[in-house]
């Protein structure tokens, strides 16, 4: 399919866009962007990228002959293990899970789905229920 570059194919298809998605959607983002906004992103990135760096990463040298090399050894330690039902994960969508509710996703799916609230508040599933999920999953 070749395509052409006609402004007034061009401006068509832009108003087709905008009149079935509204008009922000056709919208060049840097319309709206000041150099005020610029300035205040790159300071939080700035202080993000330092907390970050803070917290999770420490520096340690070894020299070796005339080489120097920088370990960086991590702070906070991965725990890859649902709390739940003790299973060790691999998957990154896990870590969503793991950071909201303190599960993994198979658990989210069996025990939190419709019952987020009493979830954060502390209830958790027996231990029965959570044998049985296991032995569903596999």
């Amino acid at each position: 399919m070749k395509t052409r570059k006609d402004p007034n194919t061009i401006a068509a298809i832009e108003k087709a866009i905008a009149e079935k998605y509204g008009k922000d959607t056709v919208q060049d983002f840097r319309n709206e962007w000041e150099e005020n906004k610029e300035k205040e992103y790159l300071t939080q990135l700035k202080e993000m990228r330092t907390r970050r760096d803070k917290f999770s990463t420490s520096k340690e040298e070894i020299v070796v002959g005339d080489v120097k090399i920088t370990k960086r050894s991590c702070r906070q330690k991965d725990d890859r293990t649902c709390p739940v039902c003790k299973t060790y994960s691999f998957s990154r969508k896990d870590d969503l899970y793991m950071n909201r509710f303190k599960c993994c996703h198979d658990c989210y799916i069996d025990f939190v789905v419709g019952r987020e609230q009493a979830w954060k508040a502390g209830d958790r599933p027996l231990h029965e229920h959570i044998e049985y999920a296991l032995r569903r999953r596999k």
